[in-house]
């Protein structure tokens, strides 16, 4: 079967998973976890795209993030990865592959589906068993979104769906806490993990076929009949 195309549009949400080499971890260290996220920092700033959730985990990673005109999500994934590869090799004193050779990367509708994305993303430690709360994990984005100070990394301010939780950021931040505490229900899961696994989007039906238009409209551009992409 063939992968299905990617699509790049400035302006869409991603969730992307990205795995180590035949699951082989890549972070050997704790050292290793705030070493990636100066990473992700130095190329958000290149590329220009926002932050709304992440979790390190052991041998995979989850970013959850809205691009810009300024880099598509395969540009900003393969600039991350290369980083870390070399570090990783220096690090380690090793060569060959240290992440997978296609991570996943399904778009996300601006509205509930993009909260229930941040719950899921930021408690995958607990789903794997390593914490109880995912409070207790550090290397996720749960603590920049549910404390009021100022995040450091994740773009709360420019969550479309996180800043309509309350009137103040403040209130945004203890809403989202008891939110995200909550485990996630079975039902939602499963559209998730459909998801990942290319079979569809984890988006409305309206925004589908917002993205349908758009995606019409810019093969429009080209040559010849267009081709419809199935999202």
């Amino acid at each position: 079967m063939p992968r299905p195309l990617r699509i790049c549009l400035p302006g869409l949400v991603y969730h992307i998973l990205n795995r180590g080499n035949n699951r082989q971890a890549i972070f050997l260290s704790d050292e290793d976890y705030p070493h990636y996220l100066r990473i992700l920092s130095k190329y958000k700033k290149k590329f220009g795209f926002k932050i709304f959730a992440y979790c390190l985990m052991t041998n995979h990673v989850h970013l959850l993030i809205k691009t810009s005109i300024h880099g598509t999500v395969s540009q900003i994934v393969k600039a991350i990865t290369i980083a870390h590869t070399r570090r990783y090799h220096y690090r380690y004193q090793t060569s060959g592959h240290v992440w997978q050779g296609r991570f996943k990367s399904p778009i996300v509708s601006d509205d509930e589906y993009l909260l229930t994305l941040m719950r899921y993303i930021e408690q995958n430690p607990v789903r794997a068993g390593m914490v109880n709360h995912p409070e207790e994990y550090r290397f996720s984005s749960y603590h920049e979104n549910s404390r009021k100070e100022a995040p450091v990394l994740t773009d709360r301010q420019d969550n479309p769906v996180f800043i309509g939780l309350g009137s103040t950021l403040t209130d945004c931040a203890q809403i989202y806490k008891e939110f995200a505490s909550a485990l996630l229900e079975e039902d939602k899961l499963k559209l998730i993990r459909r998801s990942l696994g290319g079979q569809s989007h984890f988006a409305s039906d309206k925004f589908i076929d917002q993205i349908q238009t758009k995606i019409a409209l810019s093969q429009k551009k080209h040559r010849g009949r267009p081709r419809r992409i199935n999202v």
